[in-house]
């Protein structure tokens, strides 16, 4: 298993890449390719959530405890004093990073149901129905972060499997076959859940016509082809 530097630099490096791209055939505007590169980057560490132990797990409820806080506080009436809008904010992330990280992982484990392309695609469908629903983008762009943070989370998978080849002394590790799979059979309950939350998120995400029809437009590669080299 790759450690958590390779899998953000790794990840970092590919979204960062990838973002320049979107950027230079307009795609996206210099403010949305900052966040598709750390979208890229977040969906590198997202598998490791389920470490309970690991820095991913800790900074990814700790920044989704500071999202929530946010906007919660930014949503509540303009009543409140100052004392008050602080104590919302911090209950509210005190609530996701400590009691919630705990109840997460009393249900789950590492690279298990999380560790899987189907977890990819509920955080895909489920980026990008908050980027649509919540942050009000279009449709497209909310298709777009939605699928950096795809790619994100696939490559961490990839990058698993490769580390669990020792191709030096050409031997395949134990660890071989857990990381990319499509689901963890062995778990078929928690597999289900998972299943039945992505059906959710997906009937909840924005029309995609758009963003289809621009990733397969041939006048898109074109336009990749015209500004790739100098």
């Amino acid at each position: 298993m790759a450690n958590f530097s390779t899998h953000i630099t790794v990840a970092a490096a590919g979204a960062g890449l990838l973002s320049v791209l979107c950027l230079q055939v307009g795609l996206a505007e210099p403010r949305e390719a900052l966040l598709l590169a750390l979208l890229g980057t977040i969906g590198g560490i997202l598998p490791d959530i389920d470490l309970q132990h690991a820095y991913p797990s800790r900074i990814m409820f700790a920044l989704f405890g500071i999202i929530a806080a946010f906007m919660v506080v930014f949503s509540s009436k303009n009543t409140l004093s100052i004392v008050e809008l602080w104590g919302v904010g911090l209950a509210t992330f005190g609530l996701i990073r400590f009691p919630i990280w705990t109840v997460f992982h009393q249900y789950t484990n590492h690279r298990g149901s999380i560790h899987s392309l189907v977890a990819a695609l509920f955080f895909m469908l489920l980026t990008t129905a908050f980027a649509f629903h919540v942050l009000g983008e279009i449709p497209f762009m909310a298709w777009l972060f939605g699928l950096f943070v795809f790619l994100g989370f696939v490559l961490h998978l990839v990058l698993d499997e490769l580390y669990s080849v020792d191709f030096m002394n050409t031997r395949i590790k134990r660890s071989f076959g857990t990381a990319l799979k499509i689901l963890d059979w062995k778990k078929r309950e928690k597999s289900t859940a998972l299943v039945i939350a992505t059906l959710f998120v997906w009937a909840i995400v924005p029309d995609s016509r758009a963003f289809w029809d621009t990733l397969l437009s041939p006048e898109t590669y074109r336009i990749i082809g015209a500004r790739l080299l100098p």
